[in-house]
């Protein structure tokens, strides 16, 4: 399976329509390309603006047909995505399938 390789790194604030507009254009030139996988591992104090930046690019690839999971989710954002429910939402990272009521393989209130 094709994958498109996409890096997040903690940008400022109001950067989500570029973020959405590059990931665009990188699954626009590679239509082969089934699978996103967002490297998250730079996102080491998450906030809100990451989870909508996050959020936003899950909806760009499901609107291009293609699936996103994360890689390198840290403790504190695979807990802010469980609190928020946007773990559920994205289902499972890179790192491992989600079980119900986790995060990155993690259940709730267990650290990795």
């Amino acid at each position: 399976m094709e994958t498109v390789e996409f890096t997040l790194v903690p940008p400022p604030p109001g950067a989500g329509p570029f973020l959405a507009d590059r990931l665009a254009a990188l699954l626009t030139a590679r239509p082969d390309a089934a699978l996103v996988i967002c490297d998250v591992s730079a996102v080491d104090r998450p906030g809100p603006a990451d989870l909508d930046h996050l959020a936003r690019l899950r909806l760009i690839a499901r609107r291009a047909g293609r699936e996103l999971l994360l890689r390198g989710a840290g403790p504190r954002l695979r807990l802010l995505l469980a609190l928020t429910g946007l773990g559920e939402v994205l289902g499972e990272t890179a790192d491992g399938p989600s079980a119900p009521g986790s995060v990155g393989g993690q259940p709730h209130g267990e650290s990795p």
